[in-house]
């Protein structure tokens, strides 16, 4: 252990030299790049939805509605309000258009199908059976579709601090 110089002059050398400027420059390269991330994180949307199958009802009056089965494991997501876009089938939502509506209740019951459990929730349609592209769509029994709900819609930043804290 006594053989071993650590201030010899050749470790001196190397402690006290000022790095290279490739060195320097890539060092400020990588912390411009996180900063330009950290900054455009801020500007990043950061949405979470859920797909659920929808059937489209009557609700009297010429007014229809949608009913959304909800699987169990996720009710506690749920609440009334939220917003809900749903492509109907034989239309697809990049040609036509989706109907919009938010959830207006959803119900304490639960039914079971092929051993899973579903909450049904009810959901008022905005412009009844009128896409976002402007079609006017008529109804037929049974008419279903794939209902997107939207949980929640925040900064990237957020999510990504609001973890840490």
């Amino acid at each position: 252990m006594d053989s071993i110089e650590l201030r010899s002059e050749k470790v001196r050398s190397i402690i006290g030299k000022i790095p290279s400027i490739v060195v320097r420059s890539g060092i400020s390269i990588l912390f411009a790049v996180f900063l330009l991330l950290l900054i455009g994180s801020y500007s990043f949307p950061y949405t979470e939805t859920i797909q659920v199958p929808a059937q489209i009802i009557p609700s009297g009056d010429s007014s229809y509605s949608a009913q959304l089965e909800i699987p169990i494991a996720l009710q506690s997501k749920i609440e009334q309000g939220l917003p809900v876009m749903i492509e109907v089938e034989g239309y697809t939502k990049n040609k036509y258009g989706q109907l919009f509506g938010n959830i207006e209740q959803q119900d304490s019951t639960y039914i079971i199908k092929e051993t899973h459990k579903y909450l049904i929730a009810k959901v008022n349609l905005e412009d009844n059976l009128c896409l976002s592209g402007g079609k006017v769509i008529t109804y037929y029994p049974s008419m279903q579709g794939k209902a997107t709900i939207l949980l929640k819609k925040e900064r990237l930043l957020k999510v990504i601090f609001g973890c840490l804290s």
